[in-house]
């Protein structure tokens, strides 16, 4: 089972990450991917697959500010 930001999830495995952020209207622009400890760089998205067991983190940038 994949577990993202700390969460099971067991429909993830076998999706390209761009799918992914895509099905959870995830703004690709506003996040970083940590896959199994590695941050995968935006190229990467579509040609990175889940695999069962992967750990993803995904880090979301809000602006804001004075």
């Amino acid at each position: 089972m994949v577990t993202v930001n700390g969460e099971p999830l067991a429909d993830a495995a076998g999706q390209s990450l761009l799918t992914f952020l895509q099905q959870r209207k995830t703004p690709v622009d506003n996040v970083v991917v940590e896959l199994n400890g590695t941050i995968i760089h935006r190229p990467e998205y579509e040609q990175t697959l889940i695999k069962p067991d992967d750990k993803l983190e995904l880090i979301s940038f809000v602006g804001g500010g004075r």
